[in-house]
């Protein structure tokens, strides 16, 4: 007995199906998979934001980097001003 990837269903084990109970669950499992290459679209933009003149902060930068890379993603937050504030030493183990 094997498991689908997919759904996650038991089903008997064949030569053909390895990996999926049927191949409606393969072709879902095909539909659902999240693309692993940039679109050229986005390659284009990247490229006309490195050859940009005036590139201003690197907050700017990096935003406009995610609205290319990642537009479903949340904008980027700033870390908190206090959490650098603090006088805290870093914790360095020692190697003995």
């Amino acid at each position: 007995m094997g498991t689908c990837d997919y759904c996650g269903s038991r089903f008997p084990l064949t030569r053909s199906t390895r990996k999926y109970c049927t191949p409606r669950c393969k072709t879902n499992a095909c539909l659902d998979r999240n693309p692993s290459r940039v679109r050229a679209a986005d390659v284009r933009a990247l490229y006309d934001l490195l050859e940009a003149d005036e590139l201003g902060t690197v907050e700017a930068f990096r935003e406009r980097l995610r609205r290319i890379i990642a537009p479903e993603r949340p904008p980027i937050s700033e870390p908190a001003a206090d959490a650098t504030d603090t006088n805290i030493d870093p914790y360095i183990p020692s190697l003995d």
